[in-house]
């Protein structure tokens, strides 16, 4: 005989990969929830599965959002805060130049070993 196990009993525990950094943003530019919500005209409940599930917002939603933060293209919204700036200052340069950049910068903040 089949014993019949319920989804959340099999997936209790996990909490399934982020892809964006919605909340990350949002705190960086001091919104809250609602305020998205206002910004982007999605409802309350569909920023609270943004921030809380890492549910992937709809293209609808992602020109909104890079709008309401302030980016410059959707993919942002899918780097951390903290590392956007890096990725605006590699952009459009040159592999010669990048490979400079990365050596310059592994000469003078080398890693610590523990």
């Amino acid at each position: 005989m089949l014993r019949m196990v319920q989804r959340d009993t099999i997936h209790a525990g996990k909490t399934p990969p982020r892809l964006h950094y919605i909340r990350e943003w949002a705190e960086k530019r001091g919104m809250t929830q609602a305020d998205v919500a206002r910004k982007t005209g999605a409802d309350k409940g569909l920023v609270s599965r943004w921030f809380n599930e890492g549910v992937v917002p709809g293209e609808r939603y992602l020109s909104a959002l890079v709008e309401a933060f302030h980016l410059d293209e959707p993919v942002a919204l899918f780097r951390h805060p903290d590392e956007d700036w890096l990725a605006r200052f590699f952009a459009d340069r040159s592999e010669d130049e990048r490979g400079r950049m990365i050596t310059a910068l592994e000469a003078a903040f080398p890693r610590r070993r523990a």
